[in-house]
């Protein structure tokens, strides 16, 4: 009777092992036409680029070219519109299954009697995939916003500096100098964008001035930006530990993009106060607001952002709670004990 319990173990291993083989079988295969998707999605995005700077090109100068290139760039926005969805959906499926595959690799280790903290236990690996996923993560947001920004400022800079040389070979000199003018003004331009790039990736501001200072500035650059109306309030507060002080510098800027992209120009309003021995910032936008039930069930998980925004806050131990509902604007809290330096 002695080896029953232990053939019961052995025979619920090889169900999970065998089970879990299929799975890792699914998931890469997966993986291989999520990649296939995925270079489609970026060759699509640089066609669409092109297309869009030489209708944008032929329209400012009034060329016979722009009815046929205007026809090209919405079919060939179509088509991406069409890649993007694919990609989105294949990406949710991919996190879902890499979920399931990873929790069924943890039952196993359990049956199996791995050592919790050793290097090879599931759980630790877990840990590492969700800083890695979470690198990689932060490194396509900064490919987008480098796509968005700085990116295009070049390209139609790029795109002006050749119809110069044509000028210059015919002669029109007037029309040479006028372009050179809007040449100027793009270089001032994508010289801003890189800069607000280079604050927003390590915001000196906030070594310098504490976790308040660094928000103030970085609002009011929110609000030049953006044109939105925008408030801070800010109590005095000690130094924060240096971790703590980037996780809710970060909330904040997630928040405010979120707020930029769904809110439709509401009014937003920013409060970093204490109460009690507790931090507590709120981020509330005016916005539409929207059913957390609706977009998770749409998404089949919560909305990454807000996923990154709650597991960056329970790494320094703060509780991150977002309320909203359609009609009634959004507000994301966070609140934790104070901890100074």
């Amino acid at each position: 009777m002695s080896a029953e319990p232990s053939a019961l173990l052995d025979a619920a291993h090889g169900i999970v092992a065998e089970q879990l083989a299929r799975l890792r079988e699914l998931h890469q295969s997966a993986l291989q036409r999520y990649a296939h998707v995925e270079l489609d999605l970026r060759q699509s995005a640089r066609m669409l680029d092109e297309a869009s700077m030489q209708l944008r090109f032929a329209a400012e100068r009034g060329l016979p070219t722009a009815a046929g290139l205007a026809e090209r760039e919405q079919q060939l926005r179509a088509s991406h519109e069409t890649l993007t969805r694919e990609y989105e959906g294949g990406r949710r499926a991919l996190r879902q299954l890499d979920q399931l595959v990873r929790q069924i690799d943890m039952s196993s280790a359990t049956l199996s009697g791995s050592g919790e903290g050793d290097p090879g236990d599931p759980w630790v690996q877990a840990l590492r995939a969700q800083a890695i996923m979470g690198r990689e993560e932060e490194r396509s947001r900064l490919a987008r916003e480098v796509h968005d920004g700085p990116a295009q400022v070049l390209a139609n800079a790029l795109m002006g500096l050749e119809h110069c040389q044509n000028l210059l070979k015919a002669q029109r000199v007037e029309r040479l100098a006028e372009v050179l003018g809007q040449l100027g003004g793009s270089a001032r331009e994508g010289l801003a964008e890189v800069r607000r790039f280079i604050a927003d990736l390590r915001p000196g501001k906030l070594d310098e001035q504490g976790l308040a200072g660094a928000l103030a500035d970085y609002v009011r650059r929110y609000h030049d930006t953006v044109s939105a109306q925008v408030s801070f309030e800010a109590d005095t507060l000690p130094r924060l530990p240096t971790e703590t002080e980037i996780v809710l510098y970060r909330i904040v800027q997630e928040s405010l993009q979120n707020a930029h992209k769904h809110a439709k120009g509401a009014p937003v309003h920013v409060m970093l106060t204490t109460r009690g021995g507790q931090l507590l910032l709120v981020v509330r936008d005016e916005g539409p607001g929207f059913d957390t039930r609706e977009v998770a069930r749409r998404a089949g998980r919560e909305s990454w952002g807000l996923t990154s925004m709650r597991e960056r806050a329970e790494l320094v131990g703060a509780r991150f709670l977002v309320t909203t509902r359609p009609g009634h604007g959004t507000e994301v809290t966070v609140s934790m004990p104070i901890s100074p330096r």
